[in-house]
């Protein structure tokens, strides 16, 4: 189980995050929504060890999260996407996906200086898993291309195929169907289901595409100010008056 206890993050003497509790059932899907600045990609952040947390707690597992560095954090099994792709120029999508799938090798930086028979297994097992979770999102098409050539839509799913390589246990989405067109985002909404289905795995999914969101997560938490505003599953959520105020609106409430 994924566990926030009275987390709270500052910047510069500014309240990001306030006092944010809630959990994620283990296997399931939960989606974080709420108002630009709310805090989501925060949230990750301090979870994922890339921002500090001030106070509080985030656990996997018993495992405190919270502190500890973004390698450690990829030991325990966890992956994530960020706002943005960060793909690696000079390198090839499959490359950069390769780099997602490090945790399948066990080979040392020696061992690949040298080119050792280790290396070499260790290269074939990252190679098969990058070109496996490239097959899942519908991307194997761009494995050889430059990734300074791809559009903003396929560097979004490179990106989305670098988290799943190493086979997280958790795994963190920040925005996956952002800069997608609508049948990217359709295909990518049903790869994602498939991929939940049938791989053993715990997400958080931030994504502002509601209708993405909500086909795929059985609940979900709202954040408001960098505090959490309400829990649910989606239908309560969408007939929540507090969350229609402050953040759905009208057109998406329950009629």
């Amino acid at each position: 189980m994924l566990e926030a206890s009275s987390l709270c993050v500052e910047f510069g003497g500014v309240s990001a995050l306030s006092e944010v509790t809630f959990s994620v059932a283990e296997g399931s899907v939960l989606g974080l929504i709420g108002p630009n600045g709310a805090g989501k990609s925060t949230f990750i952040g301090a979870a994922s060890g890339v921002v500090l947390a001030s106070a509080g707690t985030v656990t996997w597992r018993g495992a405190t999260l919270a502190g500890r560095r973004p390698d450690q954090i990829a030991r325990l099994g966890i992956g994530r996407t960020f706002q943005h792709a960060r793909l690696f120029p000079g390198l090839t999508a499959l490359e950069n996906v390769m780099i997602g799938s490090h945790l399948a090798g066990r080979s040392g930086v020696f061992s690949a200086m040298f080119r050792s028979r280790r290396w070499r297994k260790d290269e074939t097992l990252l190679r098969d898993a990058a070109l496996e979770a490239m097959e899942s999102v519908h991307a194997l098409e761009l494995a050889h291309r430059p990734s300074e050539d791809l559009t903003a839509g396929q560097q979004r799913l490179v990106s989305v195929a670098r988290a799943l390589a190493s086979g997280p246990s958790l795994l963190f989405l920040d925005e996956p169907a952002a800069g997608l067109t609508d049948a990217e985002r359709h295909l990518l909404a049903a790869d994602l289901k498939q991929y939940f289905a049938t791989h053993e795995v715990t997400v958080l999914l931030v994504e502002h595409n509601l209708g993405f969101l909500m086909s795929l997560v059985s609940n979900i938490v709202v954040f408001d100010r960098g505090t959490v505003l309400a829990e649910g599953t989606p239908a309560e959520i969408r007939s929540n008056p507090a969350v229609i105020d402050a953040y759905l609106g009208a057109d998406h409430a329950v009629r």
